[in-house]
């Protein structure tokens, strides 16, 4: 083999070699630019999602305004019986501020509410008590102001064991809100509807 016939030899092996290091750099250069097209196309569908979902966030605000602003007008009352017993002892309160000495019976009792997160349980209290007149319908008013959130479900009125007196049989039931729960509800339903960004 001849030198020239060598160095043609040697210039084809350099020109495949050139040839095959063009290409791999083209498939690399074609790779990056359809990851970053991709990455683009994922960061302007994450953009459109979170101005989706800030817009729904803003109607569902205008929307709910007067139901939150109810709710905020009632929380200290929410916020104020937590438990059975703040709930038995804001009774046995109203009580004896009103003077009510004669209670025949009192009993209270817990009842589960299944799948209410929001109100877990309720506390029933029943109670009988015997007192005059004035005492007896102010204690009921005072009840209704200490738990505004009670429901009534019984309450009949007889004559007392004198002219001066009423006898009256009430029972109610009073709602324990977890506004614990109700919250991290709300953020587990945010952190959904939240668009995810992929990192390209």
């Amino acid at each position: 083999m001849n030198p020239k016939q060598l160095a043609c030899i040697i210039l084809l092996m350099m020109i495949g070699v050139m040839m095959y290091s063009a290409l791999t750099i083209h498939k690399k250069v074609a790779a990056t630019r359809a990851e970053a097209e991709d990455a683009e196309t994922a960061a302007v569908t994450a953009e459109n999602e979170r101005s989706t979902a800030e817009i729904e966030t803003a109607v569902f605000k205008a929307n709910t305004e007067e139901v939150r602003r109810f709710l905020r007008s009632w929380l200290p009352s929410i916020e104020h019986v937590q438990t059975q017993q703040e709930a038995e002892q804001t009774i046995q309160l109203s009580l004896r501020e009103r003077g009510i000495s004669l209670v025949r019976t009192i009993k209270t009792e817990s009842k589960q509410s299944v799948g209410n997160k929001l109100i877990p349980k309720s506390v029933i209290t029943t109670l009988t008590i015997e007192e005059e007149f004035a005492k007896v319908l102010n204690w009921l008013g005072d009840i209704e102001r200490r738990l505004p959130t009670a429901r009534m479900k019984v309450v009949q009125i007889t004559g007392g064991s004198t002219g001066s007196q009423l006898k009256m049989d009430v029972s109610f039931e009073t709602p324990i809100f977890d506004l614990a729960a109700a919250d991290a509800d709300k953020k587990k339903d945010t952190a959904k509807t939240k668009p995810k960004v992929t990192k390209s």
